[in-house]
């Protein structure tokens, strides 16, 4: 595990750490390899890996006068048992770059200096940097959802997805700004994801089911700052452009957008505390618990879990045109559930009956989201009251939400024909 600091500036001071000795030379190169993967040599040993990290497997040497893609040439201190600081210059070509890292092996260790110091796993990893330099393009870091091997026991299967989706939520998590909602957005699909990995598994031993409170505490965070983004820049910005900026409703954006940047102030001072890194850090704790019994076969606990979750989305479909607002939110989190158990599943059935499934649920679960995101606007406009916005301006909001969310309804229902339609992809026998 790779640690850095905020920002990686010099060897970091703590009781659990041993006083530097003397360092030592450290030197690696990484090496081309099939499938995108890079083979990495440090004192003669190589290994295997993906530069955006997963894991990494002993493998023979590159064949005599291959080149590196990239050296990393610098020092090494040994600062305790699985822990060292390593510092130099990334060289590929004529490039160079300086970087830092704190090597930590233990996630327990990791954590215990994270809770008195502001560290988090590397957002991109060494290997990735070193590439990066030597094809003169900007790192890459962990996105999208994680990609399972058919052949895989459900428990490794856990520890892995786990392990990527924490890397997409660093990397998402520090991206996070009022001025781009990206990030935002993109975070809170991380922990979407990380929450459905727990409730599809199922993970016996203690600290899962804790764990998975503290991303929904998590989640509510963002969630807060996500609802304001599209208010401002959806149903408030639609009814002040509906009203050729009348100056009611200005008030009303300019209190709403107060609202917002309170919202962001709020969550960066959470990701910046030591509790966003004891969340990260008990993750990584978890994934790296050795797997109980000999492995759950991956391929029919997916296709029960997806046949289950399908049944109940059917049963809302049945009669979406007759369901309240309430029961559309409903819809909306059971088409979420099944959504993010399909996007890893599908690795299981390739071929275009699995995009095609997931295109359309996709389609589904946007159309309800809107609907939903209109329902919320009118609690939003509620809270503004006496902040700005009086009853004309929020009367008015109001009803551009509710117009939208009827609008929406019919996509919705649209949408759902669509994909009642569509055969579904875990039927039959999967790929091993």
């Amino acid at each position: 595990m790779e640690l850095v600091l905020a920002p990686p500036a010099r060897r970091p001071a703590h009781p659990l750490l041993d006083a530097l000795p003397r360092p030592a030379r450290e030197t690696l190169a990484w090496f081309p390899a099939p499938d995108g993967r890079v083979v990495e040599r440090r004192r003669g040993a190589c290994r295997l890996l993906d530069p955006l990290g997963g894991d990494a497997l002993p493998c023979p040497a590159p064949p005599p006068g291959t080149a590196p893609l990239a050296r990393f040439a610098g020092r090494r201190w040994a600062m305790g048992a699985g822990v060292a600081w390593i510092e130099g210059r990334l060289l590929a070509g004529a490039e160079s770059r300086r970087v830092a890292r704190l090597v930590v092996e233990d996630p327990a260790l990791a954590a215990a200096l994270a809770a008195d110091l502001p560290l988090l796993p590397a957002a991109v990893p060494l290997a990735e940097e070193a590439l990066a330099l030597a094809e003169s393009r900007p790192p890459r870091a962990a996105a999208g959802p994680p990609t399972l091997r058919p052949g895989a026991a459900a428990e490794a299967t856990l520890a892995a997805a786990t392990r990527h989706l924490l890397a997409v939520l660093l990397a998402e998590s520090a991206r996070v700004s009022p001025d781009d909602p990206r990030g935002v957005h993109q975070s809170r699909v991380a922990l979407r994801r990380l929450r459905s990995l727990v409730k599809m598994f199922r993970p016996a031993g203690e600290g899962w089911s804790e764990w998975n409170q503290a991303l929904g505490a998590l989640a509510r965070s963002l969630g807060e700052a996500r609802d304001w983004d599209v208010f401002t820049g959806g149903i408030a910005a639609g009814t002040l452009a509906a009203l050729n900026g009348d100056a009611r409703l200005r008030r009303l954006a300019r209190a709403a957008e107060a609202e917002r940047r309170a919202a962001y102030a709020r969550l960066a001072a959470e990701l910046a505390g030591p509790g966003f890194r004891a969340l990260v850090f008990e993750g990584l704790r978890l994934a790296a618990l050795p797997p109980p019994g000999d492995g759950t076969p991956l391929a029919p606990l997916a296709a029960r879990l997806l046949r289950r979750r399908w049944k109940r989305l059917k049963r809302a479909g049945a009669v979406i045109e007759d369901l309240p607002a309430e029961a559309l939110h409903e819809m909306r989190l059971d088409a979420k559930r099944l959504r993010y158990a399909a996007e890893p599943f599908a690795a299981l059935w390739p071929g275009k009956r699995g995009r095609r499934f997931l295109r359309r649920l996709a389609a589904l679960q946007e159309a309800l989201g809107l609907a939903n995101d209109a329902e919320v606007a009118k609690d939003l406009a509620a809270r503004l009251a006496g902040r700005g916005a009086g009853g004309f301006a929020i009367g008015t909001v109001t009803g551009f939400a509710a117009g939208r969310a009827e609008g929406s309804r019919l996509a919705a229902i649209a949408a759902w024909r669509e994909l009642a339609r569509t055969p579904r992809f875990w039927h039959g026998e999967p790929e091993s």
